[in-house]
């Protein structure tokens, strides 16, 4: 990338070593004192070093509420790299981006479009921020989940009443998925409405290989082929709003994230940073911080070189994951559902079913046998998030023990791993009905569901009342049931299958047998 500044700074970082060297004995929060007074397993965990640079916001370490000092230089650095007008670091993930965007675009009792594979986060901002949920149709396969929607989709829930206040999608999907994002941009930007991008996953696609891509966030870059090697971010591809967990794919740590805003964004940086000081708290971790702005460093430097390796090594596994009989990488070249979609290429896709397994039961084998853990599972597959600089002896463990499944054949199971039932039929069952059931109708907003006096009932008693609460599995977190929506059996009958192939549910009775209802 093009750079006019000095990314060689990391102005957090220096700010912080400069104060822990500084001599300073600061009579001030963290009560740790540097690690003076604390358990000795914290300063196991984080390091003396650590706990030096464990620091609150103050004059002299600047504030993410009116950012005046290093921590305004480190987000500049970032808008600067990523292609933003106005760049926000968080530290408590992606959904506090996520609910800040719906605070900042839309009115209370105003309108979302959306689609319905939106992660939990989102239903949290439509409780905080009063909005109403109009749901885009989209596409699923059982294959890979969640299609991205279309352009055309989008303008049709623009064009109905009342008009919405912005759009949000999910891009990627938790399978790698992100439909080309141009066109939606245009038809919401046509009407004046914004589009918010939850780009959770994909922090990373401004560094995957590219040949001269053309970018609507930076147009002095050059312009020429489009991006080879992954699907472009969403900054380019027009997006007003962009939340990035940095966490998940490009090495900050965990909890850090950052909110973006377009260089031609429909909200005002002012209107982000209003929103952001009503949900953040006033004291960040100074660590996550730190972390973003040396992560912002290390990508400046090596960013596009790390990735290129990276992209070509998740292609070598691949094929030799491809090469076990019994094992298939789904490749969205080889989908002609998939035209208009690209793939991150460090998520690897793996459908077992061949072999005789789901999902969930090779995760559980390769966790307990193998010492190797995925991102998620489902009824078909295992998906596997790939990065720079991964550990060689875990993919030889994985594929080893990919292998072994293989080997078991179909029907089977390895001794001990398995259901204590007779082996699943449930592949052969399943529909996209499963994947996406009908929308349940909405009774009231979400967040006077989520407000209204509430009754726990068992679960098999809950068809026909209104849900007080989001029933979801995760991975991937996508509601089943939101605040609001009136609960069917069809969604009952989902929640029951899914539970029996080993889902993890997630609602306030772990165990899914009661749901939390509106009185």
């Amino acid at each position: 990338m093009t750079s006019r500044v000095d990314h060689e700074r990391a102005p957090i970082f220096e700010t912080l070593t400069n104060y822990a060297r500084g001599g300073i004995y600061g009579f001030h929060t963290p009560g740790h004192k540097g690690g003076r007074f604390t358990a000795p397993e914290v300063t196991e965990l984080v390091g003396r070093s650590g706990l030096a640079l464990d620091l609150p916001a103050m004059t002299a370490t600047d504030n993410t509420f009116h950012p005046t000092g290093c921590v305004r230089e480190a987000q500049a650095l970032a808008a600067d790299l990523f292609g933003a007008e106005s760049t926000f670091f968080l530290t408590a993930g992606s959904t506090l981006g996520v609910a800040t965007s719906l605070l900042a675009a839309v009115p209370p009792g105003g309108t979302v479009v959306l689609p319905r594979n939106v992660h939990r986060s989102v239903v949290a901002g439509l409780v905080l921020s009063g909005a109403v949920p109009r749901f885009a149709q989209h596409d699923v396969l059982v294959e890979c989940g969640a299609l991205g929607v279309s352009a055309e989709s989008v303008a049709r829930a623009l064009d109905a009443e009342p008009k919405p206040a912005a759009v949000l999608l999910t891009r990627p999907s938790y399978y790698g998925l992100a439909r080309d994002l141009e066109g939606v941009a245009d038809v919401c930007h046509a009407r004046g409405v914004p589009v918010i991008i939850d780009e959770a996953h994909g922090g990373h696609f401004c560094f995957l290989p590219q040949v001269g891509a053309a970018s609507r966030a930076a147009p002095e870059q050059a312009s020429g082929p489009p991006r080879l090697g992954g699907p472009t971010s969403a900054l380019e591809c027009g997006a007003d709003l962009a939340i990035q967990s940095c966490h998940k794919t490009l090495g900050s740590l965990v909890g850090s994230a950052q909110l973006h805003v377009g260089r031609k964004s429909l909200i005002a940086p002012e209107r982000v940073q209003h929103a952001l000081n009503f949900l953040q708290t006033t004291s960040p971790s100074y660590l996550l911080l730190a972390s973003l702005d040396v992560m912002r460093r290390h990508l400046a430097r090596n960013g596009r070189e790390l990735f290129a390796t990276a992209v070509e090594d998740a292609k070598n596994l691949a094929n030799e994951i491809d090469a076990i009989r019994g094992m298939r990488v789904y490749r969205v070249e080889n989908d002609a559902r998939l035209a208009g979609h690209q793939q991150d290429p460090l998520r690897l896709i793996v459908n077992v079913s061949e072999a005789g397994w789901n999902g969930y039961e090779v995760e559980r084998f390769l966790r307990t046998q193998y010492q190797v853990e995925d991102e998620m599972a489902d009824q078909f597959s295992v998906v596997y998030i790939l990065s720079p600089n991964d550990d060689a002896a875990a993919r030889g463990r994985l594929l080893e023990g990919l292998r072994e499944v293989a080997a078991a054949g179909r029907g089977s199971r390895v001794e001990g791993q398995g259901p204590e039932s007779q082996p699943s039929t449930f592949n052969s069952q399943l529909s996209t009905n499963l994947l996406q059931p009908p929308i349940p109708p909405l009774a009231m907003t979400p967040r006077e569901a989520a407000l209204a006096p509430q009754a726990v009932v068992p679960r098999t008693a809950a068809a026909g009342r209104t849900c007080a609460e989001m029933v979801m599995f995760y991975p991937p977190g996508i509601p089943l049931l939101m605040p609001g929506e009136v609960v069917s059996q069809d969604t009952l009958d989902v929640c029951q299958q899914l539970l029996a192939a080993g889902a993890n549910p997630y609602a306030s009775d772990p165990t899914l047998e009661t749901i939390c209802v509106v009185e």
